[in-house]
């Protein structure tokens, strides 16, 4: 994330050495997450020159921190106002959030920031895979723009499927960490809701904000609807058991209906009787299907019981069958449907902005 010093702390710290030491003690924290790679330092350069004329006969992490930003201000400078979140450190009585020009600001007063604010972002997934790939798609469109070459650092922490809203009120909660939480929005059908993980994990920031913690709801029903499905093919070129399956599936690999199929799971003939929007999305796209059992079948009397599938899932775990391959893929621009390119786009301004670090040159330069 990008930590911009506030042009409060200039002020700050001029108004006595008690607030300056405060303000060294802040830099030198800053400088090891820098360092370390778990996060960018930038201020505007009237700050940095303010700061660094206050420590006039001083070495140490604070002063040379400050000389980096200088620096490297034209190189930083272009991501810090590229980015579409940051956090001000400066002189705030509280922490708190507010958007300017569209930037999501998070103002955070110097008394708060300890190293466990500046460790590297966590990305909270419903399964620990699941961070790999938000990584991958971000690369892959940030290759295409001016932050083609940014380190991320995040660390990915496991939800755990449906207890994922309650991994995240913990974390807000018990920890002083940055954390984006990431949930599949589990929308089967037009006209639907969010499932009941996204609308756990949305109640929870509506009941218990907190201003380092955020989260992002994918443009599609699971994270599996954001895969290529090129790597689909590549995963199961030679199994002749999925080359039927792939064929079924690839009908269905079109604009604005994709994002609503729920890979993992079958469509039972059950399912498509009824007046729910599910069923009436569903019924219509899968007509043409001559399998289904009779609507007076006793089997056909509930879901569980219904053994006729109208579309029968792709695979228990498509991400743990394509995963391998994405990451051995070089990354480049992506073949992508309109609206899943949008949620692409969408993951990634998020976790650019909650995990841009420094590269190796920024951290020693």
């Amino acid at each position: 994330m990008i930590f911009q010093l506030d042009n409060s702390l200039v002020q700050f710290a001029a108004e006595g050495r008690d607030n300056l030491e405060i303000v060294v003690s802040v830099l030198e924290l800053l400088s090891v997450a820098q360092r370390e790679g778990s996060h960018l330092v930038f201020a505007e350069l009237d700050v940095a020159d303010g700061l660094i004329g206050m420590l006039e006969g001083r070495d140490g992490s604070a002063r040379s921190l400050l000389l980096k930003v200088i620096n490297q201000y034209p190189r930083i400078g272009s991501l810090a106002y590229g980015v579409k979140l940051k956090a001000l450190i400066g002189d705030f009585e509280l922490p708190q959030v507010s958007v300017v020009e569209g930037v999501r600001r998070i103002e955070y007063p110097l008394g708060l920031v300890n190293s466990n604010l500046l460790q590297k972002s966590l990305i909270l997934v419903e399964n620990l895979t699941d961070a790999d790939f938000y990584r991958w798609i971000t690369n892959a469109v940030l290759i295409d723009t001016n932050f083609s070459g940014v380190s991320l650092a995040l660390e990915g922490y496991p939800g755990g499927g449906n207890t994922t809203a309650e991994a995240y009120d913990n974390l807000k909660a018990n920890t002083s960490r940055l954390c984006l939480c990431i949930v599949d929005s589990d929308i089967r059908a037009p006209l639907l809701g969010p499932g009941e993980t996204a609308k756990k994990v949305i109640k929870s920031d509506l009941i218990a904000p907190v201003v380092r913690a955020n989260y992002h709801v994918i443009g599609a029903c699971s994270i599996e609807n954001l895969i290529p499905f090129y790597f689909f093919e590549q995963a199961w070129r030679d199994d002749p058991n999925y080359s039927e399956k792939l064929e079924v599936y690839r009908a269905h690999y079109r604009e604005g209906h994709w994002k609503y199929l729920q890979l993992k799971k079958n469509i039972s003939c059950f399912e498509l009787y009824g007046g729910s929007a599910f069923s009436v999305y569903w019924s219509s796209e899968l007509a043409a299907v001559e399998v289904g059992c009779v609507v007076d079948r006793p089997s056909c009397g509930r879901k569980s019981s219904c053994n006729e599938y109208k579309l029968p899932l792709l695979s228990g775990s498509p991400l743990g069958a394509a995963l391998p391959l994405i990451k051995a893929a070089v990354i480049e621009r992506q073949q992508l449907l309109p609206d899943i390119r949008v949620a692409w786009e969408n993951i990634a301004e998020e976790i650019l902005g909650w995990c841009c670090a420094s590269t190796a040159h920024t951290a020693t330069a």
